[in-house]
């Protein structure tokens, strides 16, 4: 990642990969800019998992927003498009549960999605 972002195409790799906030956000992180997008990456490809269908036609990229909340914790969100080529329910339906960890030479993360309101048979 490191050399992506430091060759001729870094930018366009920025726009294909974060969203307008999230490309804010990298702008702030200084040297720990690519340990930022890397996470997102991560983050990304694992929330696109968690749907069954990873990074493609379903879901890209910019349909993913992972953005820190009031305590720093990740929080994944989906575009309405992205709901809608899932042929899912717009998200309040849906819990995504997302960690990111992330060093200088290493990204990994984790996401499982939760169906709200589902219980399981004879749980009553």
């Amino acid at each position: 990642m490191r050399r992506l972002l430091s060759g001729r195409h870094a930018e366009a790799l920025m726009k294909r990969i974060l969203t307008h906030a999230e490309r804010e956000i990298a702008d702030q992180r200084g040297k720990r800019m690519v340990e930022f997008v890397s996470g997102r990456f991560a983050a990304k490809e694992a929330v696109s998992k968690a749907f069954g269908c990873g990074i493609g036609s379903m879901m890209s990229f910019t349909d993913i927003e992972v953005l820190p909340d009031t305590k720093g914790r990740p929080v994944a969100t989906l575009s309405d498009e992205a709901w809608e080529r899932l042929q899912l329910p717009y998200g309040k339906q849906y819990n995504i549960h997302l960690s990111i960890t992330h060093q200088t030479e290493l990204a990994a993360a984790f996401a499982i999605v939760e169906q709200m309101g589902k219980t399981l048979p004879g749980s009553d």
